[in-house]
């Protein structure tokens, strides 16, 4: 065997070998796209399945909740006035207390000149 031979049969050798390896690089991506695939269907399946009507049944709740609240504040907000227009009187002296106290508990010093130090 001559040394042009062997240099050609290595060569034939290694463009064996590089078409091969990118027939099973190719075969690899093929496989690695077609499983990518197969998770995205799975998981948008399970997206459509369970979590979709989960925030579904969740909103529901919240809007629920909302009502109710609402409701409850309407109501309150109805039975205060009601108290209000059976006794005014009540209902202002309440107001004055309630306003003397916030006054005090936020103004703290409650002179508008500070006083002078001697």
């Amino acid at each position: 065997m001559s040394s042009s031979s062997a240099a050609n049969d290595l060569s034939q050798d290694a463009r064996k070998l590089k078409d091969q390896a990118k027939e099973g690089a190719a075969r690899v991506g093929d496989d690695a796209r077609e499983e990518l695939a197969k998770l995205r269907a799975q998981v948008e399946k399970l997206m459509a399945e369970r979590v979709t009507p989960a925030l579904a049944g969740a909103a529901d709740q919240v809007q629920d909740y909302a009502e109710r609240a609402r409701a409850s504040i309407e109501e309150r907000a109805d039975a205060l006035s009601e108290t209000v227009r059976e006794r005014p009187l009540l209902a202002v002296a309440v107001a004055a207390v309630g306003g003397y106290l916030i006054g005090r508990l936020m103004g703290g010093n409650t002179y508008v000149y500070p006083r002078d130090q001697r």
